[in-house]
């Protein structure tokens, strides 16, 4: 029932998603309605309906697309749920649906504009820091606090890494997103070295995604410098690892 319900939640919550991504791109102030994604025309306020603003376009040229919206929408949907199927009515749940959302938001602005904004990756970032502190202390977890922070510093020294070694190959905002996503898998565990190792998984298999993926885009367009958007990656491989994972982890820690 509760998968049902958050996906529902998720499904209506996917609007305001969008338009977290339509002004962060735009950087302009909040508003409440929707805008076409090329042209930037405002798609009134029936674009702001689940499902129904899949079907808006743009008033100023039919043809545009308006892509982002139904999978803003779906993608929400589809990651509450899976948050649901694997915190249930626990504390943990409400962090990692704020994660998800923030992520569904990030993924979709790097899809389109290969950007990872600072107003998002730091932002998230300070939130989660709270969110492991106050909720840790709060609910008896304090010893989940330092692997947290492990995996935070493990996973952003990790792409620092990688990104001074080879620039071309990271973007500086997949640098910044690290952190925040190696602070949520450590937070799973009290134990530092399962923190470590629930970073390496995430970031081995968000390298072997956007490989993949790159691989793909390069034989469809016979262009061997094909860009492909890392943050999606990352992002994806960071919900997979948290999911799959028992709530004792000993599902994940023995493949």
């Amino acid at each position: 029932m509760l998968i049902v319900v958050l996906s529902l939640i998720g499904l209506a919550l996917g609007p305001m998603i969008g338009i977290v991504v339509d002004r962060a791109v735009e950087r302009e102030r909040p508003a409440l309605t929707h805008r076409c994604p090329t042209c930037r025309s405002d798609l009134g306020r029936s674009s702001m309906a689940p499902v129904w603003s899949w079907f808006a376009r743009c008033p100023l040229d039919a043809a545009h697309p308006v892509w982002r919206y139904p999978l803003t929408d779906v993608a929400t949907a589809v990651l509450f749920a899976a948050g649901a199927a694997r915190f249930g009515w626990n504390w943990e749940l409400g962090p990692y649906l704020f994660l998800f959302g923030a992520l569904v938001a990030m993924s979709v602005i790097d899809l389109e504009t290969h950007l990872l904004l600072d107003l998002l990756t730091l932002r998230t970032l300070a939130v989660g820091i709270v969110l492991v502190l106050v909720l840790s202390g709060s609910n008896g977890a304090e010893d989940h606090i330092w692997p947290a922070l492990i995996g935070a510093g493990v996973y952003g020294g990790f792409l620092g890494a990688a990104f001074l070694a080879y620039p071309p190959g990271l973007g500086f905002g997949d640098v910044k997103l690290a952190p925040t996503l190696g602070l949520f898998l450590g937070w799973m565990t009290d134990d530092p070295l399962v923190a470590v190792r629930l970073v390496m998984y995430a970031m081995l298999l968000a390298f072997a995604a956007g490989g993949l993926v790159g691989l793909a885009l390069n034989l469809a367009r016979n262009d061997r410098k094909a860009e492909v958007p890392m943050g999606p990656a990352l992002a994806l491989a960071a919900v997979v690892i948290v999911t799959i994972s028992s709530p004792d982890l000993t599902s994940l820690l023995t493949l």
